[in-house]
């Protein structure tokens, strides 16, 4: 479950890991050894647990938790590189610098369109990615909140000129 107190700590670890105070922590990018009467693992999963470290394995939801970070940061790596490929556009059409500012607009709006496709795309991949491991994973490790339109409306603000409404264009 997602309370205020758990809201509030997860923010204020993630400002402390952004302050680098993580950087040198005794066994940091090892995997945690987990005792088998470890009491934060629950009774019934001792045992799985205890054969799975045994045998060097880690349950498949893992590797998923994994695979939804990479696309998360592939999908905030990807709007970041449009909103700057934008910026840039609309600074070389105000200048003056573009030679035809129809055709280069309408080349820009071309460009902008076949993106947000291919981001809608990513986007529709990585809530599948979030779905599986929410449907797989145990409760406590259900943290990823993902809403996809949250950054396809940034993907949209990054297009320098507001489309006009019907209202607008009579």
């Amino acid at each position: 479950m997602d309370t205020p107190p758990d809201r509030r700590a997860r923010r204020k670890l993630d400002e402390a890991a952004a302050a680098g105070l993580f950087e040198r922590t005794a066994g940091r990018g090892k995997p945690l050894r987990l005792a088998p009467d470890d009491p934060n693992v629950p009774a019934d999963l001792r045992l799985a647990f205890r054969v799975m470290r045994d045998a060097n394995l880690s349950p498949p939801w893992i590797a998923l938790a994994g695979e939804v970070e990479q696309a998360l940061d592939d999908v905030r790596r990807q709007l970041a590189r449009h909103e700057r490929r934008m910026r840039e556009l609309r600074q070389t059409l105000v200048s003056g610098r573009a030679a035809d500012f129809k055709d280069a607009f309408m080349g820009a709006r071309t460009m902008h369109l076949r993106q947000r496709r291919e981001f809608q795309q990513l986007l529709d991949e990585t809530r599948q990615k979030v779905d599986k491991l929410a449907a797989s994973a145990p409760d406590g490790a259900q943290r990823v909140m993902f809403r996809a339109s949250t950054f396809l409306e940034r993907f949209d603000a990054a297009w320098p000129w507001p489309e006009r409404t019907e209202d607008e264009s009579a």
